[in-house]
């Protein structure tokens, strides 16, 4: 099997070690090396540092609608293309050309969480269980026919770190296991059902803003989903303060949403339906992470008052 594969962050790395210890990778696509940190240094790719480690051939195009792109291809003439987290259009016309097609791993059991962030959003929505999806490629973003499926559980004290490790050796499996198939002669596909699907959109720095209005539960969900980007944070006296840890409390209170309920080892503060947050630690912009208890040394949270909405 002579396989072509397309990804580009660490999450896709898995994939590609086991592509390369269990057949023929006859070439690779990453995204090109990015500016990034207070230095703006070039950074290269995960999939590119591990290509370039075990002299794999690799190419980095800034897109992949040209003429060059597609001769390259067709020399090579996979038998299969693999992509996971590429983070590039791939055109209808290369889609056509292995003879096997072109399969993507997805981290969501498809179709639900279709797009950009499937893992954010599953834990933002307090789901039970994630898994990952392999399907066969098509025009549509990721409407593909489904080939195989594995899942995990969403335990309460996972975050989006702890899923991408997860889901990145499970999309590996996934991708290894329909191999397998297709080599088999397994070529059984599973249409989704368009009525089932629900859409991850990209996250944006704006959603990170805590409301306060919402219950605790919806709260700490969303501080588990974005604790890589964007985080969660809420304005105090024109302060924006990051929470780094927190959980709902099993508590009842009677005031209104946003006010702060204690002050003593942790920050409790009121939300809706009779819920409390309960915040261990956090962070103002530009200072180390603290607990609350050493935060509260040298900041006034004043237990009654109401935190900006």
């Amino acid at each position: 099997m002579n396989i072509f594969f397309m990804g580009t962050p660490e999450f896709a790395l898995p994939t590609l070690d086991i592509l390369n210890k269990n057949y023929n990778v006859i070439g690779i696509f990453t995204q090109p090396p990015r500016p990034s940190g207070r230095g703006m240094k070039e950074i290269k790719s995960s999939i590119q540092q591990y290509s370039e480690k075990n002299k794999l051939n690799f190419y980095t195009p800034n897109n992949l609608k040209n003429d060059e792109i597609l001769r390259l291809l067709v020399n090579l003439n996979p038998d299969l293309i693999v992509v996971v987290a590429y983070g590039l259009l791939i055109p209808e016309v290369i889609l056509k050309i292995p003879s096997y097609g072109c399969i993507n791993g997805h981290a969501s059991l498809l179709p639900k969480w279709r797009g950009a962030a499937p893992i954010q959003r599953a834990i933002e929505a307090g789901d039970i269980k994630t898994g990952c999806t392999s399907m066969l490629m098509e025009k549509g973003l990721d409407t593909g026919p489904m080939i195989h499926k594995k899942e995990i559980m969403i335990k309460m004290e996972n975050d989006v770190i702890d899923l991408f490790k997860s889901l990145s050796l499970l999309t590996a499996e996934c991708l290894h296991e329909t191999i397998q198939k297709l080599i088999s002669g397994d070529t059984k596909q599973t249409p989704q059902n368009n009525l089932e699907a629900s859409y991850a959109h990209k996250l944006t720095k704006e959603e990170g803003l805590i409301n306060w209005n919402n219950n605790s539960l919806d709260i700490y969900n969303k501080m588990r989903a974005f604790k890589i980007f964007p985080g969660t944070y809420f304005y105090y006296k024109n302060d924006k303060i990051n929470i780094i840890d927190g959980y709902p409390l099993d508590k009842k209170h009677n005031e209104n949403p946003g006010t702060i309920l204690t002050t003593s080892d942790n920050i409790q503060i009121a939300c809706s339906k009779n819920t409390v947050f309960q915040i261990n630690s956090l962070k103002k912009s530009g200072k180390k992470s603290m607990s609350a208890k050493e935060f509260l040394n040298g900041h006034n949270f004043n237990v009654g008052e109401v935190i900006d909405l």
